[in-house]
């Protein structure tokens, strides 16, 4: 009778296990995949919209850029830019906008070589405008460098790596290692480009004014650098994201239900302690405002709007919103 019991017992054990391993593991196994894919989706399509310092500029449907906010150094033409895009990044007072061939576009002001007029060929797949300084991903998995390099933000002889996404602050430049890795370069005051990197498995990265954030691949926001306004609290933000901005002394996140986290400085309504209700696919964080693209195309904005860059009722469009 014991020994039936045992038998019985082990029996259990074994459905139970076989249950697991069959129905509950795999199950678990395509949620995560799934999570996953959806914050690479996310990620890319954050490359529609950008919001540089008191600009900002979305992708158009038939691949121009359009613009708005302050133009002084022709950075946001009111008429926006023509041309077969895919991707863009507003800087500080310089844009950029990735061809489809691979070429790199480039606008604003150009003191230090950040936006030659004639663009830089090259056969990039990503590309990020900083402070005074840019980026471009090639394929091959190395970072182009051009522009402002007092902090070693834009080393002429570029980044060697494996990486998969960039991203340039005021005075430091991220980079996402394939394994989830982030390297780091250019200014570190209040450690916000340490030397040796930040390890983790990140999937997606963004660079403030002073500060940086990284996507975990569990959707929680890591931070560090400069957090006198709560903008990277040491701690990061718990969350299930799928895609971060990082702005002058603010961050964002988008929910995966489309509403958008925000923290930091708030001074002029950039970063509502209660984020920001709707259907959003993408963000963009500038110096006192902010961006999102809805799903239906049109472009929502708060925050300061001193040169038109956050105009309350945001942009009709409809701009891309590209399935990816």
């Amino acid at each position: 009778m014991e020994s039936r019991d045992f038998s019985a017992s082990e029996e259990s054990e074994s459905i139970a296990y076989k249950v697991m391993r069959t129905v509950w593991v795999p199950w678990q196994r395509e949620r995560r995949l799934a999570r996953e894919q959806e914050r690479t989706i996310a990620t890319r399509r954050s490359a529609c919209l950008d919001a540089g310092s008191d600009h900002a500029a979305v992708l158009r449907r038939d691949g121009g850029v359009a613009c708005w906010g302050f133009n002084d150094y022709g950075e946001a033409p009111p008429d926006g830019v023509d041309g077969d895009f895919v991707a863009i990044s507003a800087g500080s007072v310089h844009s950029m906008a990735l061809r489809r061939n691979g070429n790199v576009a480039c606008w604003g002001l150009n003191v230090f070589d950040e936006a030659p007029p004639e663009g830089v060929d090259g056969d990039y797949v990503a590309i990020a405008a900083g402070g005074r300084h840019s980026l471009a991903l090639r394929r091959n998995g190395s970072v182009a460098c051009w522009g402002y390099n007092g902090n070693g933000q834009a080393p002429p002889d570029g980044v060697e790596g494996d990486f998969v996404a960039i991203a340039a602050g005021g005075r430091h430049s991220l980079a996402l290692r394939r394994n989830g890795n982030v390297a780091c370069w250019g200014s570190n005051d209040d450690g916000r480009a340490p030397p040796d990197g930040v390890e983790g498995d990140f999937v997606a990265i963004a660079a403030g004014g002073a500060h940086s954030l990284a996507l975990r691949r569990n959707g929680k926001v890591a931070c560090w650098g400069r957090n006198d306004d709560g903008e990277a609290p040491p701690d990061g933000v718990e969350g299930d994201f799928v895609a971060i901005g990082a702005g002058g002394a603010h961050s964002l996140a988008l929910r995966r239900n489309g509403k958008v986290a925000c923290w930091g400085l708030n001074d002029d309504g950039e970063a509502p302690p209660d984020g920001v209700e709707g259907d959003f696919v993408a963000i963009g964080a500038g110096v006192f405002f902010s961006a999102a693209l809805r799903r239906d195309g049109s472009v929502a904005c708060w925050g300061l709007n001193e040169y038109g860059q956050a105009p309350p009722a945001g942009l009709d469009g409809p701009f891309k919103t590209p399935e990816v």
